[in-house]
């Protein structure tokens, strides 16, 4: 076992059902990332939340905390009703915490690999849109999500959430050239989601050997646009741009 995992192992202990935090009872846990343990929770009204709570193992490093530390306020700053509003950050028994909205509905990944939920190219597109929207939102703050995956994208019937802002970053306008590689990782990852949710329909073998271009059949206007997302051919300079091709790519299926 690397040391690493056994001080995790040793460390971090998930808190058990009923745990009190606060003013918070702990559910059951939801997760675990690298530095976080991800908790839902009720308050004294019987209202759910989510406590993060920074991992004791990273307790002590003070990079992992400011990292902590920064992505709770990252989330205050943050008025978006696609994103779980901040509630309070919390310091219980030497440990570190933070509370937010607790957002009901299934991730992408649940849906996809554990339901064997299927979207059609127009239902992949239309609930893309959604996603642009909220990183629209997030870019003109400059904002950038940098980790937008199947797991981090919640969705509850027609709605559609963004989760985890454990690698987000705020940057200053000066920051010219990080703005523009953080923005082309969401613009890659906004692509990789796409072709994603565009493979739950596919019924041939899949193979190695083939990309997703010889797999799948899409249409000119779908195509070119993952080719600019997936920056095969000249990347896209702004959601705006990614907007109009993705209209296009949606009026060009049935």
């Amino acid at each position: 076992m690397k040391w690493n995992h056994l001080t995790r192992w040793i460390f971090d202990t998930i808190h058990k059902p009923g745990t009190i935090i606060g003013t918070y009872k702990i559910i059951k846990c939801l997760g675990k990332g690298g530095y976080g343990i991800i908790y839902l929770c009720t308050d004294t009204k019987g209202e759910k939340f989510v406590l993060k709570q920074l991992r004791p193992s990273k307790k002590k490093k003070t990079k992992e905390q400011i990292r902590f530390k920064e992505e709770g306020k990252l989330l205050m700053s943050i008025d978006c009703p696609a994103i779980p509003g901040f509630i309070q950050d919390l310091d219980w028994e030497n440990q570190y915490y933070y509370v937010m909205e607790y957002i009901k509905g299934d991730n992408i990944e649940e849906v996809l690999f554990f339901q064997d939920g299927k979207f059609t190219e127009k239902e992949t597109l239309l609930l893309m849109c959604k996603l642009l929207d909220i990183m629209n939102y997030l870019h003109s703050h400059l904002i950038f999500h940098t980790d937008i995956r199947p797991p981090n994208v919640i969705l509850n019937e027609e709605k559609l959430y963004l989760i985890d802002f454990g690698l987000a970053k705020k940057l200053s306008a000066q920051e010219v050239k990080e703005i523009h590689n953080r923005k082309q990782d969401d613009f890659f990852d906004f692509g990789q989601m796409i072709l994603f949710m565009l493979y739950s329909l596919y019924t041939g073998k899949k193979s190695r050997k083939k990309s997703w271009l010889e797999e799948l059949t899409l249409t000119p206007e779908l195509e070119y646009l993952l080719k600019g997302l997936l920056g095969i051919t000249k990347e896209y300079e702004n959601i705006e741009m990614i907007h109009n091709d993705l209209q296009a790519a949606i009026e060009s299926v049935k």
